[in-house]
């Protein structure tokens, strides 16, 4: 396949998954009737209570089904945080599906909705309709390269920070530019991986509420990707001087680790929390934040690969907090070695569980967009 193809197909579905998420985040009894507690092994145990709604489950399985339309090869080996299986309030579990044509696919969706065909039918119409994301001009750079379809493995967060998706506040941006919490934070995450190697290779992050149209109240996605492929390194990215300048002493992290891990780079950074693990790599990305740093295992391949591929396509990365720990206290600082310490993608072929706790960065994480924020970090362990 030609990797431009790939890199197009991803915005195209990522763009469409962004405004099924709008349509049912735009009508609050049909969010209402639409979300639904995780349990047993679909739970995150970070939390005391885990939901999926209808847009996960739609959006998981738009890209499923259009990935797997435009390159059969990998249709094994699209992987995802949700299951398709989901119970109406009549306590029916239907398996969410996109079938052959729009009218089936509104008859099942209406099993979903308990029988409300303007819903089902509207939705169905998003599902179905082609979507042309306009990408720059960067990716005709990518005009020869190319990539086997059995040598790529993809990983899908559908909506990335549901909680703030259900909840439907609208985040203020502090004046470091990034909100904290609120419908921002909510990501479309798609990245591919190699099969070869297990690092990521490419992918791409939908918001689907980053902006409002200030006539209307229409909200606008903001789509970023990255590229990391062949010694070919191309991103949407665009750094502004001003921004990565000021997010030296920004470091981000999540409200829930511990209070010893934020003590130990409060010395060094301002310690800033915002929700969702893709939002706050988002914000590494865009120069927002020096890093994010997590002790914990509360992150996930599917949160992970997509913004990971960007950050290596920017020459940053994302290791384990054990990985960091381990290059300050035996002082390593190479290149190849930071290489080396990247967190991969790889799935086992014998597991097929929905534990998250198979598919966990047990070691904790650390994103950086520059090798010279990952030694500000090392510093920073070595001082404490």
């Amino acid at each position: 396949m030609k990797v431009k193809d790939l890199i197009r197909d991803l915005l195209n579905v990522g763009e469409k998954g962004a405004n099924v998420a709008r349509i049912i985040r735009s009508e609050h009894t049909l969010l209402e009737l639409l979300v639904q507690e995780k349990i047993g092994e679909q739970k995150n145990e970070r939390f005391v209570q885990d939901f999926k709604t209808l847009a996960d489950v739609l959006v998981q399985q738009i890209v499923f089904h259009d990935l797997s339309q435009k390159f059969p090869g990998i249709k094994d080996s699209i992987y995802g945080e949700e299951s398709n299986k989901f119970t109406n309030a009549l306590g029916e579990s239907i398996n969410v599906e996109i079938l052959s044509s729009p009218a089936e696919t509104a008859d099942l969706l209406c099993k979903v909705l308990n029988g409300n065909e303007q819903a089902a039918n509207l939705l169905a119409k998003v599902v179905h309709e082609d979507i042309s994301y306009n990408p720059e001009e960067k990716i005709d750079k990518m005009e020869d390269l190319e990539i086997k379809e059995e040598y790529i493995g993809i990983w899908i967060d559908p909506i990335d920070s549901t909680a703030q998706y259900i909840g439907g506040e609208v985040g203020i941006p502090n004046n470091q530019g990034f909100v904290s919490h609120g419908l921002q934070c909510a990501c479309v995450l798609i990245g591919v991986y190699s099969k070869l190697t297990g690092l990521p290779i490419g992918g791409i992050i939908n918001q689907p509420f980053a902006s409002q149209d200030p006539q209307t109240g229409r909200w606008l996605s903001s789509c970023q990707w990255g590229l990391n492929l062949e010694g070919c390194r191309i991103s949407s990215v665009t750094d502004t001087p001003e921004n990565i300048t000021n997010s030296h002493q920004i470091l981000l992290t999540s409200g829930s680790d511990t209070v010893e891990t934020k003590d130990k780079f409060s010395q060094v950074y301002t310690i800033h929390h915002a929700a969702g693990a893709g939002y706050k790599l988002l914000c590494v990305i865009q120069g927002l934040a020096d890093a994010y740093v997590l002790s914990k295992n509360s992150t996930f391949k599917w949160d992970m690969c997509a913004p990971h591929a960007i950050l290596l396509s920017l020459g940053g990365g994302v290791i384990s907090y054990k990985s960091l720990c381990e290059l300050a206290q035996n002082n390593l600082s190479s290149n190849k070695k930071f290489g080396d310490c990247q967190i991969t993608y790889s799935r086992e072929d014998n597991s097929e569980s929905l534990d998250p706790k198979n598919w966990c960065n047990i070691d904790g994480v650390v994103a950086y967009r520059s090798i010279e924020a990952l030694q500000r970090l090392i510093s920073a362990v070595k001082t404490c």
